[in-house]
């Protein structure tokens, strides 16, 4: 009986060519090429929308687990699945991870609320730019319950330019910039607002060491000790913890979850050469970006996995609090 091997491999992209995935793919396909040998192309197919639902959905109803395609996908899907969107239909637990490249989101606020989160203003309403109300700003929404406010999600506001301009406008108190050190031009804004009094107040995770204005930026679980430790052990906190993992995704590349070890090895093998390669080194250096290979990915994976009990109380949050969201 014949060995199996890796035919014909495919990327399917979690967003277009401006998308996280749509970059990815771009650097990814070409190293893998070299990986693999044998005169392998490796193609790319991308798909709608920028959150990567689309092809994640197709991942799971229409791919067969026969090892010709890899799915790369932003963590803005994962937050999606986690939220309950009616429209996912996919479960992101049941593939196989090759590699993730992590990032440290920052959340900014206005120094008013930096007091706030010391002196423990209990119910103070704080107003976060969010891309939709469900988007990948919801760990910040959660977050700023667990520190005791009550958020106040302002939609619309999905760019950084945009999110910044809200900030400075007296529009928002809050944002989460994504890709904090992703640009040059995201790292002067960054530096403009922590010297013209807007701080910059926790990473959501400590994938990446941040520092704003010379200064560390601790990671939101630290200052939550500090402030509101008995938060630590809520199930919304739980829920919290999947939810910033799953939005530090920049990019998974997984692959389904029956696909059949001979070439699971093989990804794997190619996908570890791939991310050593001099382009993605390139891309990843000086971004602050974390790249991890598949063995080092079980313990992050299993965060943004979440437990049954955390996201159903997620979910309960939500519908309590959307309607009174989406009334503005």
């Amino acid at each position: 009986m014949q060995a199996q091997s890796v035919t014909n491999p495919q990327l399917l992209l979690g967003g277009d060519r401006g998308s996280p995935a749509g970059r990815w793919g771009s650097v990814l396909a070409p190293e893998l090429e070299r990986a693999f040998g044998h005169g392998q192309v490796v193609s790319t197919r991308m798909t709608v929308g920028q959150d990567g639902v689309t092809a994640a959905n197709l991942f799971d109803t229409q791919t067969p687990p026969d090892g010709t395609t890899a799915l790369a996908v932003p963590g803005a899907a994962l937050v999606a699945a986690l939220s309950g969107a009616p429209r996912i239909h996919f479960d992101y637990t049941r593939w196989l991870p090759l590699f993730f490249s992590l990032l440290s989101p920052v959340v900014i606020g206005r120094a008013q609320l930096h007091h706030n989160l010391e002196n423990f203003m209990r119910d103070r309403p704080v107003r976060i730019a969010v891309s939709t109300l469900t988007g990948i700003e919801l760990p910040t929404v959660l977050g700023m319950t667990l520190f005791g406010l009550r958020p106040i999600p302002v939609p619309g506001l999905a760019s950084v330019t945009d999110a910044i301009t809200a900030l400075r406008d007296n529009q928002v108190d809050v944002i989460q910039i994504l890709d904090p050190q992703g640009s040059p031009e995201t790292r002067t804004a960054i530096e403009a607002l922590s010297r013209d009094g807007y701080r910059a107040l926790f990473t959501l995770t400590d994938s990446v060491a941040i520092e704003v204005g010379g200064q560390h930026v601790p990671c939101m679980r630290d200052v939550l000790m500090r402030e509101n430790h008995s938060a630590l052990s809520t199930l919304l906190y739980a829920a919290w913890t999947a939810l910033a993992g799953a939005a530090s995704l920049d990019i998974g590349l997984v692959l389904p979850m029956l696909t059949p070890p001979p070439l699971v090895a093989e990804w794997r093998h190619a996908t570890d050469l791939a991310i050593d390669g001099t382009d993605i080194r390139a891309m990843a250096s000086g971004t602050g970006r974390q790249l991890l290979d598949a063995e080092a990915c079980a313990a992050p994976y299993r965060q943004m996995a979440g437990d049954v009990t955390s996201i159903m109380a997620l979910r309960r949050w939500l519908s309590t609090h959307l309607p009174d969201w989406r009334m503005g």
